[in-house]
């Protein structure tokens, strides 16, 4: 391989810019944005771990937390210390009605993201942060995409790996060609499809340029039929499609999955580039024929504060975010469908006209 260690180029490639379409290097606020970000009225529903990774990205962008909410007093009280958050409530809808709130961070478990997505959006906020997963079902997934067109209230889904500096370094790297024409993304981690297998699907459909998906092919096994974050969650899911584009898809969740944790691995036609890899710098790429792997030199910012500055700008210009409902529920769809292959055994074509939840489904009717 051709290395220029003073420029740090591989044969042309710069391996220190960034891309015009998602920045990641640290983010400095001027006075006039400051002041800015400083009138928006921010609120939190759920209170538990995630929060906190919410409340920090909010820290750093300089945005106080106005309210917050949760079941829980004793939740409550530990976030609002740590936050020094003034305003409280055990009933989100309350602080709905009473706080005023430009921002809403959702935080709670999955199978009450749409009812609180839902009366945000009514409630007359300007923007929601849901965590991922966007819900359970595509049918949920339609209503609060519905809910948020109807009141112009911009919605970010939760999958920040679009600001991480390590793969959005591997989407630079593709597309300045360090490997060629792109032939397969493979995504694997633990966890369950979910939860988890969500972010390595919106990942690869991040780094084939999100071309609509043409086909599942999938197969689980659930018959634990184990409880996570208030659904049934699947024991071990491979899944395998097919992008217009070509490109082919490969994601492999819980025991069945390598070691690590949204680990990526990305083949072009002149190269490979691995994300994540347990042991490994956080990402490096090698081109075909060379035996030693070149490790760039990765900038990177908050990415819950990157993806916070994002929705503030959609609305403030009125556009769509780069994590919208949409682009979710596109990843919500692949991994329905991986269930739905697994449930006929089959191959899915999409587009999905499957609104259950499968796996529930499933186990409800004793087929596992």
């Amino acid at each position: 391989m051709k290395r220029d260690k003073s420029s740090e180029k591989i044969e042309g490639i710069n391996l220190s810019s960034g891309l015009n379409s998602v920045k990641t290097e640290i983010r400095f606020l001027n006075n006039e944005e400051r002041n800015m970000l400083k009138e928006y009225r921010v609120g939190v529903i759920g209170c538990g771990g995630i929060s906190r990774a919410h409340a920090n990205g909010y820290t750093a962008a300089e945005m106080p937390i106005a309210a917050a909410a949760d079941i829980s007093q004793e939740q409550l009280n530990k976030f609002a210390a740590q936050y020094n958050v003034e305003k409280l409530y055990t009933d989100y809808n309350q602080m709905l009605a009473k706080e005023n709130l430009d921002i809403v961070s959702i935080c709670t478990w999955p199978p009450l993201h749409r009812e609180m997505v839902v009366n945000t959006a009514n409630a007359g906020v300007k923007g929601i942060l849901c965590e991922k997963p966007m819900t359970v079902n595509l049918a949920e997934a339609d209503k609060m995409i519905d809910a948020c067109d109807k009141s112009n209230t911009k919605l970010a889904i939760g999958h920040q790996r679009r600001f991480e500096a390590q793969y959005v370094k591997a989407k630079e790297l593709i597309e300045t060609g360090a490997i060629g024409n792109l032939i397969s993304v493979h995504g694997c981690c633990g966890g369950d499809l979910l939860s988890d297998g969500t972010h390595n699907v919106d990942l690869l459909r991040f780094y084939a340029n999100d071309s609509p998906i043409k086909w599942v092919i999938g197969q689980m096994d659930g018959h634990q039929k184990r409880t996570r974050y208030g659904h049934y969650i699947e024991d071990a899911a491979i899944g395998y499609f097919q992008f217009e584009s070509g490109v082919r898809g490969f994601i492999e969740v819980g025991k069945v999955s390598l070691p690590g944790y949204q680990r990526a691995y990305i083949d072009g036609t002149d190269g490979r580039i691995e994300v994540n890899i347990p042991n490994q710098p956080a990402v490096r790429v090698r081109r075909k024929g060379d035996t030693d792997w070149v490790v760039p030199e990765l900038h990177g910012d908050n990415p819950f504060k990157l993806e916070i500055l994002a929705l503030v700008e959609c609305i403030e210009q009125d556009k769509e975010h780069i994590l919208s409902g949409r682009q979710a529920r596109k990843a919500l769809e692949v991994l329905i469908a991986v269930f739905e292959s697994s449930r006929h055994r089959a191959l899915i074509e999409l587009p999905l006209e499957v609104y259950d939840y499968p796996l529930e489904t499933m186990i409800e009717k004793g087929e596992l």
